[in-house]
């Protein structure tokens, strides 16, 4: 009898071990604000499968798309922090809150190309910037490889042509909420005004805007193409998600789990990869011969002639710290 009970005890603990306990499964919250037919949703679903698999059914992740867990993503960093929300799988161009050393990664044209900024993603100095994020309450995710990195470039999405900055002004251009593109395109003539991604749509046709900065992909797939029929690839900056996790749910996984994210986060990086590239050459195309939209590539030096004097404005006016674009472009 008694060899009988530690039998079972021993199979409801190995079942316990593996997740095969449906009572004890964790449920999590992953949100971001791009719908879920976008390479970023696909890859966040793939992303919660990967755990889910890992982890033997243990812990079950469910992906809100499009805005619903906040249409900002400050909101939703905010939920993260305080545990309300799980991940964040976004990029990273509202951390300058909290570190105004993050405002290099979307400001205009510091990055030489799509190497430059990679090699930048392995340096001590952008480790020491998550470093200093973590402090705050999220953890990220795969550190060892970022390469959720987008395929597309970004540029201008307008409703007439744009080819030199000179044909941004009086142009009235959404922007997200945050500092350093806010102020770039502000500075490059643009009439910038900030509107959460969701609405985005009803302020191109309603007028409220006639631009935006972005890439094809995602303003397809929100049928933004169907009203600005014009993208001017000027290779603005180059994109990366991450999945960021809350600590509070951080701490509440074992060693074993914890490492398991990490894995799945880079998994996932790979199937990002893949379908950005796709969505990337897909996308492009649906959107020029459905909706017309013309693909402008312009000379790129203007645009890079006027961002030297945007550099140095954003350092004398305190918006990036002084010296920090210089040592960004000294990475080789």
């Amino acid at each position: 009898m008694r060899r009988a009970f530690i039998a079972v005890a021993m199979a409801a603990a190995a079942a316990f071990a593996i997740g095969g306990d449906a009572a004890a499964q964790m449920k999590l919250k992953a949100g971001h604000i791009l719908p879920n037919t976008s390479d970023q949703g696909m890859a966040s679903e793939y992303f919660a499968q990967r755990i889910k698999a890992l982890s033997n059914g243990a812990i079950d992740v469910q992906v809100f798309h499009a805005g619903e867990l906040g249409k900002s993503m400050p909101a939703q960093l905010e939920n993260v922090v305080s545990g309300a929300q799980d991940f964040l799988i976004d990029t990273f161009d509202y951390f300058k809150a909290w570190d105004p050393r993050f405002g290099v990664v979307n400001t205009p044209f510091v990055f030489r190309d799509r190497e430059h900024f990679q090699k930048f993603l392995k340096s001590p100095l952008f480790a020491d910037m998550v470093g200093t994020l973590e402090k705050r309450g999220v953890v990220f995710l795969g550190k060892t490889n970022y390469n959720w990195l987008r395929a597309s470039d970004r540029g201008v999405l307008s409703k007439k042509p744009v080819f030199v900055p000179d044909d941004l002004k009086g142009m009235k251009m959404r922007m997200f909420q945050a500092e350093a593109p806010i102020k770039a395109w502000a500075a490059l003539g643009a009439n910038v005004q900030v509107i959460p991604w969701p609405d985005t749509y009803t302020a191109l046709v309603t007028g409220t805007v006639d631009s935006l900065t972005g890439v094809v992909s995602a303003s397809y797939l929100t049928k933004q193409t169907e009203v600005v029929r014009y993208f001017t690839n000027v290779q603005e900056y180059f994109q990366i998600i991450a999945p960021i996790m809350s600590e509070r749910t951080w701490k509440k996984l074992t060693p074993a789990q914890q490492e398991m994210m990490n894995k799945a986060a880079i998994e996932a990086g790979e199937k990002y990869l893949e379908i950005s590239r796709e969505e990337r050459d897909t996308m492009e195309y649906k959107a020029r011969v459905e909706h017309g939209v013309s693909l402008i590539q312009p000379p790129v030096k203007p645009w890079q002639d006027a961002a030297k004097a945007l550099h140095a404005k954003f350092e004398a006016e305190g918006v990036l710290p002084k010296g920090l674009i210089a040592q960004v472009q000294a990475i080789q």
